[in-house]
């Protein structure tokens, strides 16, 4: 068993300090935490306290159970995820929040990961190569890969010069990759709220179809996730979760009827998906880092846990309006409860069944593609009834 050995490090927001932390090397655990220098920097999910930065840190490392890291952190040595952040200063497409060393001349131009190139040999393990190719990282080359989020095996590429995230599916069809294309198409035909468009991309004919997006964050531009907003202010037990996220966007200069017609069009559309997974990690708000000024709601991305991709099956023998969803509420129809503008969605335009089932038809190992489409019209049925 590894000792534990600390090490002091300034956590950064581009090139301001924030506060000084102390981390156990082998882990990648804050242990301690300074008084902040500059409070206001705080990442919005650790503002509270240090107990809340410390968490704050650990949810910012990949996550153990996506795809095939745990494989790939043992081959390479690296003890917890968390470990592999520390490794990449903390680095990240997400936001502009970093860890400098106290014993290194480095600034935000020299590492950040939006200017500078970048490989990401365990990315390239998460989608196809074999884990036991890679035995070792390169030295002083930070990768995206440690603070990407979710279950879903991903990898950061650079495509002429863009930053894009590309994103595997769960077993062996290609289900969830297509729903992001899905959801696409549902979001261009509506055109009423910003949305990330994913395409398909194959890194070869042996593999199976993946989805791509452009990143939607930048140099200027970064994303503050819903869980973060919440957890930034303390909540009356009176108010929902719903109401302490669009009081706390309010609070930070936000127009209150922006954020409640994006919600409702989000819920909406998520509803006619099956997208059962609009966690609050799943959306957020873009940020100016350098004013810190809360710009727009992020444009809608992460559908993929969409129609009835666990359990094709549903449509044929369920009347569809008991259905679990990971959101504000727990179930999909009290979701609908917090739309007050049912024109938020046209209903008028929607993708037909042919559309989708020209999409599903990428992938012939996709099962019951007819009790997908039929649980799609369902859904829209009884949305029309809830327009009525």
């Amino acid at each position: 068993m590894k000792c534990m050995d600390e090490k002091m490090y300034s956590l950064m927001h581009r090139d301001e300090p924030v506060c000084a932390i102390t981390i156990d090397t082998v882990s990648g655990a804050i242990i301690r935490v300074s008084r902040p220098v500059n409070p206001e920097l705080l990442p919005l999910g650790g503002c509270i306290d240090s107990a809340a930065l410390k968490k704050w840190w650990q949810h910012r490392a990949v996550p153990i159970g996506q795809g095939k890291i745990q494989r790939i952190l043992e081959q390479l040595g690296i003890t917890t995820p968390q470990e592999y952040l520390v490794r990449n200063l903390g680095l990240s497409l997400t936001d502009h929040y970093w860890i400098k060393p106290l014993d290194m001349e480095l600034g935000w131009g020299d590492i950040n990961l939006f200017t500078n190139d970048f490989r990401d040999p365990v990315g390239d393990m998460q989608l196809g190569q074999d884990v036991n190719e890679i035995l070792e990282l390169p030295a002083n080359a930070f990768s995206p890969s440690s603070s990407v989020q979710g279950e879903l095996k991903k990898k950061w590429i650079i495509a002429d010069g863009k930053r894009c995230l590309v994103k595997g599916n769960h077993g062996s069809n290609s289900q969830e990759s297509l729903n992001e294309i899905v959801a696409t198409l549902l979001h261009k035909k509506q055109s009423k709220q910003p949305f990330v468009s994913y395409s398909t991309m194959r890194f070869d004919n042996t593999q199976p179809i993946y989805c791509v997006c452009e990143s939607f964050t930048s140099d200027e531009l970064e994303l503050i996730p819903a869980i973060d907003i919440v957890d930034s202010r303390k909540k009356n037990n009176a108010v929902s979760y719903y109401e302490h996220f669009i009081a706390v966007c309010v609070a930070h200069g936000m127009e209150e009827g922006t954020v409640r017609s994006f919600l409702e069009y989000q819920i909406l559309t998520d509803f006619i998906l099956t997208n059962t997974d609009r966690h609050l990690n799943n959306f957020g708000v873009l940020r100016n880092t350098k004013t810190l000024e809360f710009v727009s709601m992020a444009p809608i991305f992460d559908s993929g846990n969409s129609m009835f991709w666990q359990n094709p099956r549903l449509p044929e023998r369920d009347d569809l309006t008991r259905i679990d969803v990971n959101s504000f509420r727990r179930k999909e129809m009290q979701l609908l409860e917090y739309v007050t503008d049912k024109s938020a969605v046209d209903l008028h335009q929607l993708p037909s069944c042919d559309e989708l089932r020209e999409i599903y038809e990428k992938d012939p190992l996709i099962p019951c593609v007819d009790s997908i489409l039929l649980g799609y019209r369902k859904k829209i049925d009884l949305l029309t009834s809830f327009h009525e």
